[in-house]
């Protein structure tokens, strides 16, 4: 995005933390956002996750200090302790991998495959930059409620 999501968002930034303004429009932030990502772009309500991950994904790139990104080739855990292999994984993603975003944001899944053939445990370790998480959906039960008034002659109702 040749550093213009960076700049525009930096530039959001200082506005908004600069305390000169009681409030910020952040039109030309949308503006660019809008041209990188088109379905950003008008006014129609859009899913805030998926703003975030353009964001973060645009910034990485932006601000990636890595140029010429290197093939690595993935080694498999072969039962080298678990620190090790993640070691690895995370120096072999931040040799293609390296901004603020990546400092912050990214982390690594643990991932363990068995083979139902043969057992063998694969185990990897991958990088993430964001998690998802499903919104807890709403419980609903039916109960009967019975109502008892403090008058004995008066009988129970459902």
């Amino acid at each position: 995005m040749r550093g213009e999501i960076a700049k525009s968002y930096a530039e959001l930034i200082k506005q908004m933390w600069s305390g000169k303004f009681s409030y910020v429009t952040p039109r030309a932030f949308k503006t660019q956002v809008g041209r990188f990502a088109p379905q950003f772009s008008g006014y129609q309500q859009q899913d805030c996750q998926e703003l975030l991950a353009f964001l973060l994904d645009g910034l990485h790139e932006d601000l990636n200090r890595i140029r010429k990104k290197p093939y690595i080739q993935l080694k498999d855990a072969d039962g080298r302790p678990d620190k090790v292999v993640a070691e690895e994984a995370w120096e072999n993603h931040l040799k293609r991998n390296d901004s603020i975003i990546v400092d912050i944001f990214h982390g690594l899944f643990k991932s363990t495959l068995v083979c139902p053939e043969c057992a063998k445990i694969s185990v990897t370790f991958d990088p993430f930059c964001y998690l998802t998480l499903p919104l807890p959906m709403k419980k609903e039960r039916t109960l009967e409620v019975y109502l008892v008034r403090m008058d004995p002659l008066t009988k129970p109702m459902q």
